[in-house]
């Protein structure tokens, strides 16, 4: 009955232990996806290199994220993976409003505060001479008004330069 049981045993051991080592086998070399959303590309990078992973950027869209920080990734954060695996990202352009006011034509203090109001920022101003536009008229805009975007560009008339006689 002994022998029974010491081979009994024996077997349980045998069996434990070959459990315990493809669990070690298996989860070694693994480690948990970590939450890059929020962070910028750097940051990420460096988070993902401490655990043993990869950074890839998958592509660029409009979010309701912050611009230049992740919103989307792939595996998802807690999934366990391999090390040395990629973790794809996709980087916020910021938000991109669907409806842009048409400015063209007014004078520029009130296009500024139209498009304020709503919210627009307007990311460059180009100045140039104009004799048809009055002073500081806006001209032009880009993009139009059905293309939408994240923010706004406007071609302004400046006052012209008087002829010396």
């Amino acid at each position: 009955m002994k022998k029974f049981l010491f081979i009994i045993a024996l077997i349980l051991v045998g069996f434990l232990s070959g459990y315990l080592l493809l669990t070690f086998i298996i989860l070694s070399g693994k480690t948990e996806v970590p939450d890059l959303k929020g962070k910028d590309i750097v940051q990420a990078n460096q988070i993902l290199r401490e655990k043993g992973l990869h950074i890839r950027i998958d592509g660029h869209e409009y979010s309701d994220s912050p611009v230049g920080t992740i919103f989307k990734q792939e595996p998802p954060a807690g999934i366990r993976v391999k090390s040395g695996r990629e973790i794809g990202v996709v980087i916020s352009k910021g938000m991109r409003f669907a409806f842009l006011p048409d400015v063209t034509g007014i004078p520029y203090e009130e296009a500024e505060r139209k498009l304020k109001e709503i919210g627009i920022p307007i990311e460059k101003v180009i100045y140039i001479n104009s004799e048809v536009y009055p002073e500081l008229t806006v001209i032009a805009q880009r993009p139009e008004p059905d293309e939408g975007g994240q923010s706004i560009k406007l071609l302004v008339s400046k006052k012209q330069k008087e002829e010396q006689n």
